[in-house]
């Protein structure tokens, strides 16, 4: 390319960055196109992210690869991030996507093959690759390792990293430190714990907390907890609350929650309607 294509394609690209800081996303594609097409990396980069934005994920993909086949960690990340949420085939390539952004040192890509990992149930790479992004300054990695340490009975290590990811109100963290001060019968300070953590940002705080009062027969308590996590989506905070009501004899508002709990895929929740259903037979 030459000295007046590199200097047509940067001067796009700046004006790419205006529209869409404007969200004028029409005009921010085109102007990122024309600079993406004399080779600007960060141009294909910025253009897939804009297309994404737009609805057009077919053009995403399209330009994320050409950023990733140029070795752009973030587009390798990117790319697998949107085939993740494909066909079966395209989540197998999102993983090898994963791996080479992670080999180049992307904590990002590095924290997403922790979570695959320990869902699958293999948890020494989980922890592997948890650990490397934890090292880079991932938080959510780091939060992620302490809690394969605590069902590895590393609790010392764990919490020391819990209480400094607390400090900066990771919810995670404080859902985890409230499950350790729960155990240890500190109930009030494990109650302090997860509002924090719900106040942070994590449902499944209230549905502990639901739980919790449930059990100490506060049962108000626990059904506006068991409500704050249903409203938010929460397919446990549904059957937490649903199974509330069905012992205050609610039973209308009861199956209406599991019946959206069971939506969600609560297995908990299917089988609730089904003793429910059974009971009605009867």
């Amino acid at each position: 390319m030459g000295a007046r294509g590199w200097f047509s394609g940067r001067k796009s690209f700046k004006q790419g960055l205006a529209l869409a800081e404007q969200q004028r996303l029409d005009e921010a594609r085109d102007a990122y196109l024309r600079a993406a097409e004399s080779g600007s990396v960060n141009a294909q980069y910025n253009l897939a992210l804009v297309y994404v934005d737009l609805g057009d994920r077919r053009n995403g993909i399209l330009w994320f690869r050409r950023g990733a086949a140029a070795g752009d960690a973030g587009a390798m990340h990117s790319l697998a991030v949107q085939l993740d949420d494909g066909t079966r085939k395209e989540a197998d390539e999102a993983v090898e996507w994963y791996r080479k952004a992670a080999a180049l040192g992307h904590a990002p890509s590095q924290y997403n093959l922790g979570l695959r990992y320990q869902k699958t149930g293999e948890l020494p790479l989980a922890e592997r690759y948890f650990e490397q992004a934890a090292k880079l300054g991932h938080l959510d990695a780091d939060v992620s390792l302490a809690g394969l340490w605590l069902g590895r009975g590393r609790t010392g290590e764990a919490e020391e990293i819990l209480r400094r990811a607390a400090e900066q109100e990771h919810p995670g963290a404080l859902g985890f430190l409230g499950d350790l001060a729960g155990q240890a019968g500190d109930t009030k300070r494990a109650a302090g714990l997860y509002v924090r953590a719900h106040a942070a940002g994590f449902s499944g705080a209230a549905v502990n907390l639901g739980v919790m009062y449930e059990k100490q027969q506060r049962l108000a308590e626990a059904e506006e907890w068991f409500r704050k996590a249903a409203d938010a989506g929460n397919p446990a905070g549904m059957y937490g609350l649903g199974r509330l009501l069905v012992g205050l004899d609610r039973m209308d508002e009861a199956l209406v929650l599991f019946r959206q709990a069971a939506g969600l895929g609560s297995e908990s929740a299917r089988h609730a309607l089904r003793v429910l259903a059974d009971r009605k037979k009867k």
